[in-house]
């Protein structure tokens, strides 16, 4: 069975950013696949537009638009 999971990469080691279930010592195969600069963009904006409205909401207690 494949899925797909999420892994960032540091200091020459693969991190997992959520826990999955495998038993000990399992071997798997890691398939890499790079994105896009566009799609780096996106997610970057998404989060800075995320992290303004939370300073917002913080700062004026009230929700963002």
């Amino acid at each position: 069975m494949s899925k797909p999971v999420e892994a960032v990469y540091e200091n020459g080691v693969l991190r997992l950013t959520k826990l999955i279930k495998l038993p000990k010592r399992e071997k798997i195969l890691v398939y890499i696949e790079e994105k896009r600069f566009f799609e780096l963009i996106d997610e970057l904006e998404l989060e800075a537009r995320e992290d303004l409205d939370k300073t917002l909401e913080k700062t004026s207690g009230e929700k963002a638009l």
